[in-house]
């Protein structure tokens, strides 16, 4: 990223955001993004997505249903956040479906969803925050790379252990 800020864009510009780099490059590098966006142009400066916030929070409270970042956060590090989102809307989906009518149906839905998104995700949550922790510090990245080029296994193992690979109950 360093690099690619630091070649001069078309406006040559000696120094460009993080967005435009990465949009430069997928242009340049990518025919089917260039293809899809050639005549699209830039409203203003890109926007960031806001601030990230790993953790759990209350799948359930007081008659609201939580699923995806709203339930809990995962590091962007592991690529989990669109996955967690589609599984957990699976899940709570599950136990409204078998749900009761009625306030006190949708409170014992709210606690099973809250216990099955727990077994399912707090240890990937956890694992994207201790990878997260180790990836980001200054030099760990290149060694996690030599890692993994020359030990790909390692990928499964963190999948594994992470609880990634863990099937979602009622989905098979």
């Amino acid at each position: 990223l360093a690099l690619l800020r630091k070649q001069p864009g078309p406006t040559q510009q000696s120094h460009l955001s993080a967005a435009d780099a990465v949009s430069r490059h997928l242009m340049e590098s990518c025919r089917g993004v260039r293809d899809a966006l050639e005549s699209a142009h830039p409203d203003g400066s890109w926007l960031a997505a806001g601030p990230i916030r790993p953790g759990i929070r209350s799948c359930y409270e007081r008659d609201i249903f939580r699923v995806g970042n709203a339930a809990g956060e995962s590091h962007p590090v592991v690529a989990e956040g669109i996955s967690m989102a589609l599984q957990s809307g699976w899940l709570l989906a599950c136990e409204l479906a078998c749900a009761p009518d009625g306030r006190a149906g949708r409170e014992a839905a709210g606690r099973r969803y809250e216990a099955a998104w727990k077994k399912l995700f707090s240890t990937r949550v956890y694992a994207a925050a201790a990878i997260a922790g180790i990836a980001l510090r200054p030099g760990n990245a290149t060694l996690m790379a030599a890692i993994i080029r020359n030990f790909p296994q390692a990928l499964t193992l963190g999948a594994q252990l992470s609880g990634k690979t863990k099937p979602v109950p009622g989905f098979v």
